[in-house]
């Protein structure tokens, strides 16, 4: 029997939020085969697991790691319907009734569907930084989505993508960075994209430093194997219509900005000016002949501070009309603040580390990571 859609939840070791999607996932009124996909499962969750009592869900258990991509590849075989749904193990379904519907519906329209993500803001730190961290993958999708209509990355926490496409595309390859890798071969064979933003998903985000560097040091190591694979193709592309791939990179470093200008926007502007004011007022007070003596030495700095503050409240303000376009109104000034300054500057460290140990290194792992075994057809 063919069913309106197929969803699929890879699990490694365990979920505290698979019974809640389940139970949500259960609830959607559309004809539906869920498949839950376990590599070596824990003592506890194995009992979990068998408690499970729905005819839609099939579990799958591997008693050793296959990896995320083969154990995705092999329960796509076992499915039937046209319209293929991934979500991670670490999200919550919203509420909607709709849900699956919406889905089915936004994927007649496109090829592949990226599914609005937020994060759940807790009292942690790390949330609320991941937060806004969110807020710009959605930007940049709905950006690639109405301007493009392909993009070639998606957030493999939450899409769907038509088998038609899938199996055009050769699935899953055995990559650190399985949902970007995916994603630019449909872009490359001009598969068609879309955003949405009727139905989203919450991640479940690491409020451990420790945690959250582990992932983002994979993250960084997969982001700069897809670069090096893809590069090549990405220029080509871009190179036609640079004012997708500009805006994108500018909300998802926004900090970016900032160090173009202070090395690019000549200092001799700020020297004359403060020549002009501190020679002015050093004439009419003779205290202000040391500030004018200091000011000239400290151009740079000023130019640095006027352009830093300028870029951040110009990012506000175009965060601010975005966040209201998507959905994301627990904005707050402060914690923006301390995102655009600290936190987004720390995960591009890390990124430039990652391709420091691919390009340099020829790092073709991440800690804790595997793409698992090859795994003939």
């Amino acid at each position: 029997m063919t069913v309106d859609v197929s969803i699929f939840i890879p699990v490694y070791k365990e979920s505290s939020q698979l019974a809640g999607m389940l139970k949500e996932l259960s609830s959607q009124n559309v004809e539906k085969e869920i498949f839950v996909t376990v590599d070596e499962p824990t003592e506890e969750f194995s009992k979990e697991l068998k408690n499970i009592d729905d005819q839609n869900v099939k579990v799958i258990i591997n008693k050793d790691r296959l990896g995320k991509a083969n154990a995705l590849n092999s329960t796509v075989k076992l499915s039937s319907s046209k319209a293929l749904l991934f979500l991670d193990s670490d999200v919550q379904i919203s509420p909607d009734q709709d849900f699956l519907r919406k889905i089915i519906m936004e994927l007649q329209q496109a090829d592949i569907l990226d599914i609005k993500k937020k994060v759940s803001k807790d009292k942690s730190f790390l949330s609320k930084m991941a937060y806004y961290e969110y807020f710009t993958f959605n930007v940049s999708a709905w950006l690639s989505s109405h301007y493009m209509h392909k993009c070639p990355a998606v957030n493999g926490a939450a899409f769907a993508i038509k088998r038609e496409t899938f199996e055009k595309i050769g699935g899953f390859h055995r990559v650190i960075a399985e949902d970007i890798d995916i994603a630019i071969r449909a872009f490359l064979k001009d598969s068609s994209f879309a955003y949405t933003a009727d139905v989203e998903v919450k991640n479940v985000v690491f409020s451990d430093w420790k945690k959250w560097f582990k992932q983002r040091r994979r993250w960084s190591i997969g982001q700069a194997r897809w670069t090096v694979d893809w590069y090549q193709d990405l220029i080509k592309k871009f190179i036609k219509k640079p004012q997708v791939l500009l805006p994108s990179l500018f909300f998802l470093y926004p900090s970016l900005a900032v160090f173009f200008l202070s090395a690019t926007v000549p200092s001799g502007w700020m020297y004359n000016s403060l020549l002009f004011c501190s020679l002015f007022l050093s004439v009419k007070f003779n205290i202000m002949l040391p500030v004018f003596l200091v000011s000239l030495s400290t151009a740079n700095l000023i130019k640095i501070i006027v352009i830093s503050i300028s870029g951040f409240a110009f990012t506000a303000a175009t965060f601010y009309g975005f966040s209201r376009k998507l959905g994301f109104k627990e904005m707050k000034i402060h914690e923006l603040f301390v995102y655009y300054f600290f936190y987004s500057n720390l995960w591009f460290a890390i990124q430039i580390i990652g391709y420091i140990q691919v390009i340099v290194f020829r790092k073709k792992v991440a800690p804790g990571w595997t793409i698992g075994p090859q795994i003939s057809e």
